[in-house]
């Protein structure tokens, strides 16, 4: 399994299970919007998945080590919620207010979904990285060279 692949599957789930631990404000968001509970749990995970993929692709060869790694988790997690406020102000804000609604949005997504967010990405960002210095067999390491000791 190539390693930006298992990077987007690993921040999938971490992000699905912050986003169960704040799913009573995502399931107001998504009542008062009018859109599916599901939809908005969905989202945050499909869109760390799309983020990890895209900064994890070169990741066997430009990652050393779990600094490295963090640093684009954290990447992972600004994009992420960039993506989730955007979004949700875009379902949720009437035309005639959307600035003013849409820093209550933001507000609200980083007062209770940034902490959750920003622990999942440097939990799926310290897994990653620990699997990329190890070198296990499982994933492929396409394009890096193996450093034998």
């Amino acid at each position: 399994m190539p390693v930006a692949v298992f990077a987007s599957i690993v921040f999938a789930l971490c992000c699905w299970l912050a986003a169960g631990l704040v799913e009573v404000v995502m399931r107001n968001f998504a009542g008062e919007a009018g859109v599916p509970t599901w939809v908005f749990i969905l989202a945050p995970g499909l869109l760390s998945m799309l983020f990890a993929l895209l900064l994890y692709r070169k990741a066997s060869i430009d990652i050393g080590g779990i600094k490295q790694s963090l640093s684009r988790a954290l990447a992972v997690a600004i994009l992420t919620w960039c993506a989730l406020a955007i979004y949700i102000s875009f379902l949720w804000c009437p035309g005639y207010r959307v600035f003013s609604c849409a820093r209550d949005v933001v507000l609200v997504l980083t007062a209770i979904g940034g902490g959750p967010l920003l622990l999942a990405a440097l939990v799926a960002g310290s897994i990653v990285g620990v699997l990329l210095k190890r070198r296990v067999g499982w994933l492929s390491y396409t394009g890096a060279a193996r450093k034998i000791k």
